[in-house]
């Protein structure tokens, strides 16, 4: 099946819908009766939407239709697409500016995003920016279903799926190691030369099973020989709530040292440096999809986190 020119040009927002649809009903009767249309209609529209790809985008049978492989990459663009439009109206009809919507890691929040967004000068700009915390998963399938332009924090692309890494585009922004702290008055802290051996025993405020920080942590603990570390409290996506937690109650935590606040907390703890144990460094990043990066405020908004980025990387090697 060639791609067809002339298909191509007729396609209207419904061709698009009826991939979300035919995705969610298995059936073009259904997506018929959501699109208000007829069958017959709807089956036309999804022969000139495959006459534009120019490929089957799904498989019939007697049980229904399913996406092909190609179809689910389709669909994944044009939802992509839908979101971003359907955030634009939703705008236009309150009488909004525009809003950027940042996926991040909670570390980001008290150097990175608040520098960049100073150099956007936002509160005089007219753009708006909404900033959404969570893990890294889950922000980056919510910017492959369009429900976030960007997302700047930590991936690994090992751990992200093929269908979503394809639509991405990536920029470097710095690289952060991962710190063990504690209060200033924990025994740990008055060792000379601590070694891994000396943290096991304690209560330790660790980040969720799940979170690739404390995945980091525990490897390099086994890698030592030394036994597990003891989880007494466990905070899903919060690195200032481990440092809270972990100086309110005279425990040990492990977060990124981008995460440190300088203007705060800085005299409870130290930062203990232990002899054989190694942590890997966090790469952090911005990511967005092919088509938002070609947008002029997302161009400024990833130049504004590479700025903010190296002024954080100098005053670190300063240090």
């Amino acid at each position: 099946m060639a791609h067809s020119p002339l298909h191509y040009e007729r396609l209207r927002l419904r061709h698009l819908r009826l991939l979300q649809l035919i995705d969610e009903h298995g059936s073009l009767r259904s997506a018929a009766s959501a699109l208000n249309l007829t069958q017959p209609a709807v089956s036309q529209m999804l022969k000139d939407l495959e006459f534009a790809m120019g490929v089957p985008l799904v498989d019939r049978s007697v049980r229904g239709v399913v996406l092909t492989e190609t179809g689910l990459l389709a669909l994944r663009r044009s939802r992509s697409g839908l979101a971003t439009l359907d955030q634009l109206v939703r705008e236009l009809d309150a009488g909004q500016t525009l809003s950027l919507r940042i996926g991040t890691n909670s570390a980001l929040m008290y150097n990175i995003i608040p520098e960049a967004l100073r150099l956007l000068e936002v509160g005089r700009s007219k753009t708006r920016f909404q900033l959404k915390t969570g893990l890294v998963g889950d922000m980056v399938e919510a910017l492959s279903e369009g429900e976030l332009d960007c997302y700047v924090g930590r991936l690994d692309w090992d751990q992200v799926p093929p269908r979503i890494a394809r639509l991405l585009t990536y920029d470097p922004l710095l690289d952060t190691d991962l710190i063990l702290i504690c209060p200033v008055d924990h025994p740990v802290a008055g060792l000379e030369t601590p070694r891994a051996r000396d943290l096991v025993g304690w209560p330790w405020a660790m980040p969720s099973r799940e979170s690739n920080n404390r995945i980091v942590l525990e490897s390099a603990m086994r890698s030592t020989g030394a036994a597990g570390l003891t989880a007494a409290v466990e905070v899903s996506a919060d690195p200032n709530g481990l440092i809270n937690l972990a100086l309110a109650l005279g425990m040990l935590t492990c977060v990124p040292r981008v995460a440190l606040n300088e203007h705060s907390h800085a005299r409870d703890f130290k930062v203990l440096d232990v002899a054989n144990l190694e942590l890997s460094s966090i790469r952090i990043g911005f990511a967005t999809t092919a088509e938002l990066r070609q947008m002029p405020e997302i161009a400024d908004l990833r130049e504004a986190m590479l700025r903010a980025a190296r002024t954080w990387t100098a005053r670190t090697n300063e240090g």
